[in-house]
């Protein structure tokens, strides 16, 4: 049977709030909230859904590649103006601005961005860019597989994988973890922070850890959110 530990984690979605100047704000920074993700959720099920659906839609999904290759390193303002221009496809501008806006914080959560302390607001929106595939991952969302260990209080994910965005804070569910299972071992190491003990057993067991990256000079770290055994064990 798995193993699951999940941790609250205030610090590390304090991280998010951190001052940066405007040249430097990106929407993996935690640029809107929660709430206004779930109201542009709405608005988008009502006005959008129909042609952004797959399958089926006659619009492109704004989600995954898609929307990266559409919006990477551009700012939010052209995804505010491309959607208040084009949607819904009837009757383009015919949503609030405030809608528009939500609309926006929907598609950031669709494509994986955390979520923050303070809502978007439009005239943030040109001060604030999609960070492209190769963009920083610093402050975002990620799970991390690898080998667990434990030196004191310090808990390390070595021989771990490169981190991948993610949109789920939960541990990862059997197929997911099932899947992660069968990759390759990594080449990475990550402090684990925010774990302040695990099941007797788990020192040396592959994981797969879940948490918002950062770093502390040339160390690399994951506040964690949660964490799941996998069933292979790690190599001696």
């Amino acid at each position: 049977m798995h193993r699951t530990i999940v941790l609250c984690l205030l610090a590390a979605l304090h991280v998010s709030a951190l001052p940066l100047s405007a040249q430097d704000k990106t929407a993996d920074q935690g640029v809107y909230t929660a709430a206004q993700a779930t109201r542009g959720a709405e608005v988008f099920s009502t006005h959008c859904v129909t042609c952004h659906r797959e399958p089926g839609g006659t619009a492109p999904v704004l989600a995954g590649e898609r929307f990266t290759k559409s919006f990477a390193d551009a700012t939010l303002q052209a995804v505010f103006t491309t959607i208040q221009t084009t949607m819904p496809r009837n009757a383009p501008g015919a949503l609030t601005e405030a809608e528009y806006v939500d609309i926006v914080a929907h598609l950031l959560r669709l494509n994986g961005f955390p979520d923050g302390m303070n809502e978007l607001a439009v005239d943030e929106l040109v001060e604030i860019k999609v960070p492209g595939q190769g963009g920083s991952l610093e402050f975002t969302l990620v799970q991390v597989v690898g080998c667990l260990s434990q030196a004191g209080r310090v808990w390390t994910l070595g021989s771990a994988t490169d981190p991948v965005r993610t949109r789920a804070p939960e541990a990862a569910t059997d197929a997911e973890a099932a899947q992660l299972d069968s990759d390759p071992v990594g080449t990475r190491i990550f402090r684990l922070q925010q774990v302040y003990g695990a099941p007797p057993g788990w020192t040396g067991q592959r994981v797969v850890a879940k948490g918002f990256l950062t770093r502390s000079g040339t160390e690399e770290r994951v506040n964690v959110t949660s964490i799941r055994t996998l069933a292979t064990p790690c190599a001696n």
